[in-house]
């Protein structure tokens, strides 16, 4: 069992956003989950490269390279920061601020995976992530990413319910799609910037960890700030729910 090391990144807009970074033994057991993968892949490419003959040198290579490289980039990059073995271990990762891994993060982190693999071992990897205070090994400190354990689903049942409460009013972050009422059509939204939406939907994803206070507080901030720049969103019914309308609407 690992304990839990807790990490607060400073998120858009200075919302402050509280991480648990993922162990080295949960990293570890994903990583040989993802290497099965792997190997099962490169496997296969040998057997289909093996009915073309001379050719087929050429489908192994492009099979393995896509296997060992290709898989781990673009499963962070497209699938929420996971890899199969990441998302059975409950795991992802993401940038220092918390958002999500970018394409060119992910080229980083894993050409990198050479070096941290050192010798052969991992040793290299290991050693990093224990003498870094983000956990990060290498390829990580270079490319600028963290590996963090997945939120509860608590927290995600929780939002979710918020949502129901409120006639259909997707929150970002849970696993409901946003139903926007008709007269979304009329919100001028133009003025917001993509910033400030990702500072509405870090808000709204954490606030259950907030105290009542602070979360008050953030949620009549953003609220003030967005205020002159948004035309149409209904007002009524609080700070909270004007942000939900707003990053609905913006989903939409």
């Amino acid at each position: 069992m690992e304990l839990e090391d807790r990490l607060t990144v400073a998120g858009a807009e200075g919302l402050d956003v509280e991480v648990v970074l993922a162990g080295l033994g949960s990293r570890v057991a994903a990583g040989l989950a993802d290497l099965v993968v792997q190997v099962l892949a490169v496997t296969a490419s040998a057997f289909v490269g093996a009915l073309f003959g001379d050719a087929g040198v050429v489908v192994v290579a492009v099979g393995g390279f896509m296997a060992m490289l290709g898989y781990p980039i673009l499963a962070e990059a497209f699938a929420g920061g996971q890899t199969l073995g990441k998302k059975m271990l409950g795991i992802r990762v993401v940038r220092l601020d918390g958002a999500p891994v970018t394409f060119l993060s992910s080229v980083v982190r894993n050409l990198l995976r050479v070096v941290d693999a050192l010798p052969g071992t991992y040793l290299v990897g290991s050693i990093a992530i224990f003498a870094t205070p983000r956990n990060q090994r290498i390829g990580d400190v270079a490319a600028g990413t963290l590996v963090v354990q997945k939120p509860r689903h608590g927290a995600h049942g929780a939002l979710a319910g918020r949502a129901v409460a409120l006639g259909g009013v997707g929150v970002p972050g849970s696993t409901m799609v946003p139903v926007l009422s008709p007269e979304v059509a009329g919100w001028d939204l133009s003025a917001v910037t993509a910033e400030e939406v990702a500072a509405i939907r870090t808000f709204l994803v954490r606030r259950s960890d907030l105290d009542p206070g602070h979360r008050a507080n953030l949620a009549q901030t953003l609220a003030f700030q967005l205020l002159p720049k948004v035309a149409g969103v209904p007002l009524d019914g609080g700070p909270e729910l004007f942000l939900e309308r707003v990053a609905a609407a913006r989903t939409g």
